[in-house]
């Protein structure tokens, strides 16, 4: 269960290689968990694909066809339909606070998404829905980010996000019913509101050779209010980093 509870949804989601077709790495993570009595331990990632074609597109863990585009010298757009791994969730042995409740398992999002880069600014526009029956609900997300040339070896990317979580699908992942409820140890019957979550991120590329990188990705997210106040939490940032050795195809 430690790759859903360090990898904060997204981290994974971003481009690898932004001017490869084909690239693949392997790497690890450290992170944080929102859930009471959970521990941060580092988890190794075994291998990832990521792929960027004209009309499709692996990335960690998304993958899309694209069902519009335009470009030029100044960069380019793109609509796509998209599915997206929704590595999010627990299993009630993962500590002694939440035995008793029942498991939330990962699920797969799908939808729509809009992206583009206009010069050295990268923008994204999506809106997803469980397709697995999980947590049924959706999730309308933007991202923004800068990449800029520090060296010719290194390039540096800060960027800021926000999205919209329905009610459906914080309640699946942070609220505990009447039968989970144990009120000898502070945890009551609690139902999770739709909420924003704001977040911030760094990603930093390293060329060791034109074909040999290094990625690290860092992502910190505010929690939704209703899901900080709900009992499983005990925290209100959570922050996750990953990074990864890549190769170029």
């Amino acid at each position: 269960m430690r790759l859903k509870q360090l990898l904060p949804a997204g981290l994974l989601l971003m481009p690898v290689m932004a001017s490869a077709d084909w690239s693949a790495g392997v790497g690890a993570a450290q992170g944080q968990s929102p859930y009471q009595g959970i521990s941060s331990n580092p988890n190794t990632i075994p291998a990832f694909v990521s792929y960027r074609g004209r009309f499709a597109y692996i990335r960690g863990t998304e993958a899309g066809i694209n069902a519009w585009g335009a470009g030029g010298s100044w960069g380019g757009v793109q609509a796509s339909v998209l599915v997206s791994g929704r590595l999010a969730g627990y299993s009630s042995s993962d500590s002694s606070y939440l035995a008793g409740m029942d498991s939330r398992g990962w699920s797969l999002d799908g939808g729509v998404g809009f992206s583009g880069r206009v010069n050295s600014h990268q923008f994204s526009v999506k809106a997803v829905h469980d397709l697995l029956d999980k947590h049924q609900g959706y999730e309308l997300s933007s991202t923004y980010s800068y990449g800029f040339e520090v060296t010719d070896k290194l390039r540096v990317s800060p960027g800021v996000g926000l999205s919209w979580q329905s009610a459906d699908l914080l309640d699946y992942y942070f609220g505990v019913t009447e039968s989970e409820a144990n009120p000898a140890i502070g945890r009551i019957a609690y139902q999770v509101d739709s909420g924003w979550e704001p977040s911030v991120s760094l990603n930093i590329m390293y060329a060791f050779t034109p074909r040999t990188s290094l990625m690290v990705a860092g992502r910190t997210r505010k929690l939704p209010s209703s899901v900080v106040a709900s009992p499983l939490v005990d925290r209100e940032y959570v922050t996750g980093v990953f990074a990864a050795l890549l190769y170029r195809f």
